[in-house]
């Protein structure tokens, strides 16, 4: 805008001078010094206009790539922006997800938290309710021992009473070991040499022994012939061929005179023969098979 007024500046200078017709040639030599000056000026403006023009369009270029740069970068930004958001949106509903699972996990184990502590407070009711039983069914276990204790005494008792001559005499022992009761018979106060018939003598001894049994109604009563070694011979063999056959009649016989003579329940009543296999002593002087030759009766718990 400054460069055109300049021009039209001159325009009117030329003017001036053709229209004033003659000036003199001082004159004329000040209006072309003049001239000159403002031709001078005109051109330096004119350079000064085209170095700012050129800078201000070095300015607009610079900006435009700049703008163009800034542009590149905002779509880069948008793009980085976008997929961000995308990322962010997929890690959203994974976190999501991950919270609804340890939302559901933790319900569960509420849950099984909740149903383990009722079985275990169960399990404690139950457990208490056994244990009371157990504490109850132990002490009537110990106060029936107490009193099966006491009986066995009272039978002991009685027993060692009503056979004090022939304990004395070393002909009967009678043993408390552990609940069980036995009477132990040498076998000469019961039976002669050789035989199953019970003596005189001894029938008295079964009597007495019969008095205190049939009271007994809580025990099985096993009788058990017992022999020593020494095998069966001449005309007894035919009618015991072995000390087997032998035991066993003695204990029939003891079981038989119990039963009919002390009128012992014969559903109690046990005959067993052991032969010469369960011996008390060695076979080896005549007082050790003397022991050996024996009849034990046996308290034992009812068979059901």
């Amino acid at each position: 805008m400054y460069g055109g007024t300049m021009k039209k500046n001159i325009c009117l200078l030329f003017a001036a001078v053709l229209f004033s017709g003659c000036v003199s040639a001082a004159k004329y030599k000040t209006q072309t010094g003049r001239l000159d000056s403002v031709q001078k000026d005109l051109t330096a403006v004119k350079a000064d206009y085209q170095n700012k023009e050129k800078g201000l369009n070095d300015r607009v270029e610079e900006l435009n790539s700049q703008l163009a740069r800034a542009g590149v970068q905002t779509a880069a930004l948008q793009k980085s922006n976008k997929d961000q958001q995308e990322a962010l949106e997929a890690k959203k509903g994974e976190l999501n997800k991950k919270i609804s699972d340890i939302i559901k996990e933790r319900d569960e184990l509420a849950k099984n938290l909740a149903d383990t502590a009722a079985a275990m407070d169960a399990q404690r009711r139950s457990n208490a309710e056994a244990l009371a039983k157990a504490e109850t069914e132990k002490k009537a276990v110990e106060q029936e021992k107490e009193i099966e204790i006491a009986a066995v005494k009272k039978n002991y008792e009685d027993l060692t009473s009503g056979l004090k001559a022939e304990i004395t005499a070393g002909e009967i022992t009678i043993t408390q070991l552990k609940g069980k009761l036995t009477v132990n018979m040498v076998d000469k106060i019961l039976f002669d040499s050789g035989m199953a018939e019970v003596r005189g003598e001894g029938r008295k001894v079964l009597g007495s022994i019969g008095k205190v049994l049939k009271d007994i109604t809580n025990k099985d009563i096993r009788i058990e012939g017992h022999t020593d070694n020494i095998p069966i011979k001449g005309e007894l063999k035919s009618k015991y061929p072995t000390n087997w056959e032998l035991s066993t009649a003695r204990a029939t016989a003891v079981a038989r005179y119990l039963q009919d003579e002390a009128k012992v329940t014969p559903e109690r009543l046990v005959a067993a023969g052991y032969g010469e296999y369960r011996p008390v002593a060695l076979n080896d002087t005549a007082e050790n098979r003397a022991l050996n030759r024996r009849i034990e009766i046996v308290l034992t718990a009812r068979e059901e």
